[in-house]
């Protein structure tokens, strides 16, 4: 058999991951090089490229307003899911309990169901409960969506920490909130950053939830693009696109410089 530059490595696997590669990023570079085009339509920059449709995106306040929101709500999201999530990561990760892998499966349980579905039984209980103020409501929305991806990160994180150096402090007569302050949090500060900037990509991302619970005062980034390019086909949509894949594109280089991607799958 073949063999590549690695001996172990045969050559249709590496061919393999290259086409795997292409099919993921090629999407992606369409959409740049739309976004590059001078003419008034969807195509590809041919004699020369333009950054017209990115200083579009200025003239629509539709969108920036949009971009706003999708920011405060991000923020908010992120902070209100690190703030219920690191408590529930510590409980399941130190201890042990009757239906502790229940609670964890009800937890996670946002990863394995449709966002469509789940925005259907959000927005069913809204109106049920007579919840119209729409800012609210998505944020408690979005908390919950991102409760899991913070989860499951700060457990990966909690894994490996030292706990010899929690029982030495306890032992020196160290209160609890001390041992948090300086003994746990300090080892688990990679994996909260990691935990949050997940969670800030997917609540500024996100347009199945959001979809069914904006409406005319009060819409996301995702979900007035989404209208947008429903009834315009102008470059300025591939602008906007580029943007936010490059939002999202440095928020995971952070992950990974300041966790590592790999520790997030074990």
């Amino acid at each position: 058999m073949m063999r590549g530059t690695n001996a172990s490595t045969p050559v249709w696997l590496i061919a393999w991951t290259g086409l795997v590669t292409l099919f993921i990023v090629g999407p992606l570079v369409c959409v740049a090089l739309v976004s590059l085009t001078p003419l008034d339509y969807i195509s590809f920059p041919q004699h020369s490229v333009s950054l017209r449709w990115y200083k579009a995106i200025l003239d629509k306040p539709e969108l920036l307003g949009a971009s706003f929101n999708s920011l405060v709500l991000a923020l908010f999201a992120t902070a209100g899911a690190v703030a219920l999530g690191l408590p529930a990561a510590m409980a399941t990760a130190r201890q042990a309990y009757p239906g502790k892998q229940l609670i964890i499966g009800t937890l996670m349980s946002p990863l394995f169901l449709p966002h469509i579905l789940s925005a259907l039984a959000i927005l069913s209980a809204y109106s049920a409960w007579g919840w119209s103020h729409q800012p609210s409501r998505i944020l408690a929305a979005h908390i919950a969506l991102t409760i899991p991806y913070v989860l499951r990160t700060l457990i990966a994180s909690l894994s490996g920490l030292d706990v010899r150096q929690e029982l030495a402090a306890r032992n020196l007569g160290a209160s609890h909130w001390q041992v948090f302050w300086r003994i746990i949090l300090p080892q688990i500060r990679p994996g909260l950053l990691a935990a949050a900037i997940f969670a800030f990509i997917v609540s500024f991302d996100d347009v199945g939830l959001s979809i069914f619970l904006t409406g005319a005062g009060y819409s996301t980034l995702p979900v007035q693009l989404f209208s947008y390019a429903s009834y315009n086909s102008d470059p300025s949509v591939a602008a906007i696109s580029v943007a936010m894949v490059i939002i999202s594109f440095i928020a995971v280089l952070l992950v990974e410089r300041y966790f590592g991607l790999e520790k997030l799958i074990r």
